[in-house]
């Protein structure tokens, strides 16, 4: 971590509050790179965002403007032989833009890299996309738009990222949005399966 600080400290372009890379709060995401339809403008997707918002944020632990956050993003090494690894320390600024599932923010950029070893590199984007239950209601005076990002579409207020290559159509569920089936209905589903997998493998080592 030192050395992704002292590098922080020599990439950043205006005062970031006196923060040590330690200080930015660690956000799984889905990355610009990679994307079966990539977008112009771009843009990284929020999927495991910590304790910062967990599964039932309260309005202290969502995501708003003025919060520091790393931006990894592990998929594209564990599906493709290739030692890509994005990593971004961010600050939220204000929201942009509301499309089904996801608020769009801007974002300060104090840092880029696209591997392990800390290297500072120009961002191919300053917008990030948070799903709505996670978005603080600083947001909520946001309409909805047209949806321009290839997400997912569950619910309204429920989406997954666009595509990815390694991806197909029914690659963790199908493209578009899906009438009949309600979020917590789409949770059961998988929960459900899990299970089935777990006593697969339990049966298959007896």
């Amino acid at each position: 971590m030192e050395s992704w600080d002292r590098l922080l400290q020599c990439s950043l372009k205006e005062d970031n509050g006196g923060l040590h890379a330690c200080d930015y709060h660690s956000v799984q995401t889905v990355g610009p790179f990679y994307m079966r339809f990539p977008t112009h403008p771009c843009a990284w997707f929020v999927t495991g965002p910590g304790h910062l918002g967990r599964a039932f944020p309260s309005d202290e632990t969502k995501l708003r403007s003025g919060v520091a956050l790393c931006l990894e993003d592990s998929s594209i090494s564990t599906f493709l032989p290739v030692a890509d690894y994005p990593i971004i320390f961010i600050r939220l600024k204000k929201p942009l833009r509301r499309e089904e599932g996801y608020v769009i923010y801007q974002f300060t950029c104090d840092l880029f890299s696209r591997s392990p070893n800390p290297e500072s590199l120009e961002p191919p984007t300053n917008l990030i996309a948070i799903p709505e239950y996670h978005a603080h209601e600083e947001a909520a005076h946001l309409k909805y738009e047209i949806s321009t990002l290839h997400q997912r579409i569950l619910e309204k207020a429920y989406a997954l990222p666009p595509l990815c290559t390694w991806e197909n159509e029914w690659s963790p569920l199908p493209v578009g949005k899906v009438e009949e089936l309600s979020w917590s209905e789409e949770v059961e589903r998988a929960e459900l399966g899990q299970r089935e997998r777990e006593q697969e493998g339990q049966n298959a080592a007896m």
